[in-house]
């Protein structure tokens, strides 16, 4: 059985597959199925299975308050369970970026300039594309 700093360290070296496609080649025709239906369905059976080992403790009211959200990361499994969780999310909204600009006709530059943006700070690389988009297409829709 792999330890959480084992499936942690897989986890960020393994997500680095689906943003190097998105920068290096976002609109090939097998980057964003890599991605969907390959690195994020990987890390989404980790983060299943981690949650699932640990589901016996698990109590509906941990995410009632900061204090009991703070209390739920006590432990190595939760971090690494909650790592996986906002590596696949932010890799999910890199792709849905990547798609969104090629459709809308979005430069591909300004478009891959909000994925560093999203790998390290989540809503702050969609919050700059969105931005971008509204400016470029003139509707927020």
């Amino acid at each position: 059985m792999p330890t959480a700093a084992a499936i942690f360290q897989f986890g960020n070296t393994f997500v680095l597959i689906g943003w190097i496609l998105l920068v290096f080649v976002p609109y090939w025709k097998n980057t964003q199925p890599i991605i969907m239906s390959g690195v994020i369905i990987v890390l989404s059976i980790i983060y299943a299975y981690m949650i699932l080992k640990g589901i016996g403790n698990f109590d509906p009211d941990s995410f009632s308050t900061l204090a009991n959200v703070k209390a739920l990361f006590q432990n190595d499994d939760s971090v690494a369970a909650g790592w996986l969780h906002y590596l696949a999310f932010d890799l999910f909204v890199g792709a849905y970026i990547m798609r969104e600009a090629k459709a809308l006709n979005i430069s591909r530059i300004l478009a891959t300039v909000c994925l560093p943006f999203t790998f390290m700070f989540g809503p702050m690389g969609y919050l700059l594309f969105f931005l971008i988009k509204t400016f470029k297409t003139k509707s927020v829709l």
